[in-house]
């Protein structure tokens, strides 16, 4: 009888010793409403990874995810599930969570009763620590760090940085424009000058920028050099065509001056894009500002220069889509006139 109960305590010892060594357990044989539904069976958050399996910064987690201390956090406290990107419906569960990943690996906390993120993380180059992803997952499970409580910590006059980097990557992941660019305008205020083009700025161009009308970037695109020494060629470029695009097409470019417009056309001239490219970029920001200011002739003039700038001449598409901004920006009469003639003519319908 002796023999078989310390049997039994030694087996049990063994199995509690063997999973405790063990890394994340990623669910790997239930798909994502199922994951869902556990997280809220068990009454924990659902944990997930969006990542590309020829993401070589996401292939560097592995080693991490299999660190027992690692493990002990993550299958305590989440439910953890992988999001593979190159499957076009991983893609439509994002979208329909309002969720933008703009770089791999990316993690998000979930409720999962409401599914609303309430922790998030993007990882760059070289921060595939023990320290930095207990770190994320150890706010997670604190509902004091949730994004739902940032708006107010900021109001009370709080400046930590881990904080506000915190606070402007799950904004920039949830498309919330305008609390991003509050929360960063704080955080660039705290980085020294000398220390702009460290690899820490430089995953913060990357991660979380969503503006141009700050120190840093002005300081970026008057350097590309430095940054081109030190990091990959590549990932510069991508980092500044990143932030062109959000601006160009985020909310910040219906409320855009043309000041701003002339700022943004200057910084493009540094990285080396050619007017043409510039004028393909801007043009819809620039006739906006343009129609709004009742500047018809002048908006009209920026459309011809654009066709100019084109590789191949337009198509009834190219044409209706010209027609129908135009429409959508005046009702003067005789610029409607002008765009019935000469482009919606041409147009599909």
């Amino acid at each position: 009888m002796l023999k078989k109960a310390f049997l039994s305590l030694f087996l049990f010892c063994a199995f509690q010793n063997i999973y405790a060594q063990r890394g994340i357990q990623f669910l790997t044989n239930k798909n994502f409403n199922q994951a869902i539904a556990l997280a809220k069976q068990q009454n924990k958050l659902l944990f997930v990874e969006a990542y590309a399996p020829d993401c070589h910064v996401c292939q560097s987690f592995k080693g991490t995810f299999a660190q027992p201390q690692v493990g002990a956090l993550y299958n305590a406290k989440f439910i953890n599930y992988q999001l593979d990107l190159r499957q076009q419906m991983n893609y439509q569960i994002l979208r329909q969570l309002k969720i933008i990943i703009n770089a791999t690996p990316t993690f998000l906390f979930f409720d999962p009763k409401t599914m609303k993120l309430v922790q998030a993380r993007i990882f760059g180059e070289g921060e595939n620590s023990v320290i930095n992803v207990n770190s994320i997952g150890q706010k997670a499970a604190n509902t004091a760090e949730h994004y739902d409580k940032m708006a107010e910590r900021l109001k009370k006059g709080e400046k930590n940085p881990g904080f506000l980097l915190n606070y402007a990557e799950i904004a920039r992941i949830s498309g919330d424009t305008l609390t991003n660019i509050k929360a960063l305008n704080e955080y660039i205020k705290l980085i020294p000058a000398n220390q702009y083009s460290s690899r820490n700025s430089f995953n913060f161009l990357g991660k979380s920028l969503m503006n141009n009308e700050n120190p840093l970037f002005d300081y970026f695109v008057s350097n590309l050099g430095v940054y081109q020494r030190q990091f990959d060629a590549n990932s510069v470029r991508m980092t500044y065509e990143n932030i062109f695009q959000i601006v160009l097409t985020s909310s910040q470019a219906n409320k855009m001056s043309n000041t701003g417009l002339q700022k943004l056309k200057i910084q493009m001239k540094k990285v080396g894009l050619d007017d043409g490219s510039i004028v393909r970029r801007t043009w819809m920001v620039e006739c906006g500002i343009l129609f709004k200011a009742k500047k018809n002739k002048e908006a009209l003039a920026i459309i011809q220069k654009v066709l100019d700038a084109l590789p191949s001449a337009p198509g009834p598409k190219e044409y209706q889509f010209l027609c129908d901004f135009i429409k959508s920006k005046t009702k003067d009469p005789k610029t409607i006139q002008f765009a019935k003639k000469n482009y919606c003519a041409f147009g599909t319908k």
